[in-house]
């Protein structure tokens, strides 16, 4: 019984970076129009960043109803994209840095989903009162343990070979070099095979990278279905989840959540200063390496590989702390009791 509006948008080029920025203001303008055409009772909003420019549709709707909103933060935009050197130009950064303290300083509430992030925001607005962390989850009984003999695995032959799967984004933030290097230091073991599964801006860069390389244990597919990519983790005996060094900020990948859920463990290559290094250890679900580190990458691929007994321990761990600390049921019960605090204060 929950009604579910959705607006169109036109699809845009991921490499399309100044239409991607206009898209931004065109997703927030679309949201609040027909918001405001189709709804006619608001209790509490909750938006999330980026796109940044949706507090401007949570604040009109506010305006409007008198609803609370809960600004829920990702990335930390445009810190992130300063950092990787996809915005540049002064104007611009001062721009979105404005844009980005009225937006938290708007919100009747800021959720971040780390205490790194939340250090952060507290830096912006000089105040910690209403940030709240809530950690990201993932649906526990969507992505779980599976058999590793699956129509995935046995369709593309990986069945009897040890699998290190990069699935996802190949974007500027993820560091696939690493990965396709950490597959040159281990291309003599051959039953080693390194999965990819996904699309993006650098995709075309890491499969030229591939064939310069000489490299016969790598696998490029296409994007899965949401449905098929549980199979993809439980053909997989490690899963990776790569940064490049220039991502300063202390952001958790959503794939880290989905790898742990599904029970097998995770090998992390970032700046070892940030807040997913530190879940990691703190479930015992896997490695952490540095950023660029590919030696280290593949001295630990290659323990697993050694040592199956340590491969099984670090996964089960990770499918424990999700169940205990990370699902999408924990989450769902710290979101509603937020809404209700805000709903009765405004009451």
């Amino acid at each position: 019984n929950i009604k579910v509006i959705r607006v169109k948008l036109p699809y845009v080029e991921r490499g399309n970076l100044i239409r991607r920025g206009v898209e931004q203001f065109e997703i927030a303008w679309k949201l609040y129009f027909y918001g405001k055409k189709y709804i006619d009772q608001v209790d509490v909003i909750l938006v999330y960043s980026p796109p940044l420019t949706l507090y401007w549709t949570a604040k009109k709707i506010r305006q409007n109803f008198g609803a609370p909103f809960i600004l829920n933060i990702q990335d930390l935009f445009p810190q992130a994209a300063v950092d990787l050197g996809v915005m540049k130009h002064k104007v611009v950064i001062n721009f979105f840095r404005w844009l980005e303290k009225n937006a938290y300083n708007s919100a009747d509430i800021i959720t971040v989903h780390s205490e790194g992030n939340a250090e952060f925001v507290q830096k912006i607005i000089g105040s910690q009162k209403k940030i709240v962390v809530i950690e990201n989850w993932v649906d526990k009984d969507e992505v779980r343990p599976g058999s590793k003999i699956n129509e995935f695995s046995t369709k593309y032959s990986l069945t009897d070979k040890f699998v290190v799967s990069y699935a996802g984004t190949f974007g500027f933030s993820q560091d696939v070099e690493i990965v396709l290097k950490a597959a040159n230091d281990l291309k003599a073991f051959d039953d080693i095979v390194f999965l990819f599964v996904g699309d993006g801006v650098k995709l075309d860069e890491a499969k030229t990278m591939a064939t310069e390389l000489g490299l016969k244990n790598v696998l490029f597919l296409p994007p899965v279905p949401r449905e098929k990519y549980p199979l993809v983790l439980h053909s997989s005996d490690v899963s990776l989840a790569t940064l490049t060094k220039d991502v300063k900020t202390p952001v958790v990948p959503s794939k880290i959540l989905s790898i742990m859920s599904s029970g097998i463990p995770i090998i992390v290559s970032m700046n070892l200063d940030g807040d997913a290094p530190k879940l990691i250890e703190r479930a015992k679900a896997g490695f952490c390496v540095g950023a660029g580190d590919h030696k280290a990458l593949a001295e630990r691929i290659l323990e697993l590989y050694k040592n199956p007994a340590l491969k099984e321990l670090l996964g089960k761990n990770g499918r424990k702390y999700i169940e205990e600390q990370l699902s999408v049921q924990r989450a769902a019960e710290l979101y509603e009791n937020l809404f209700f605090q805000l709903i009765h204060k405004g009451g």
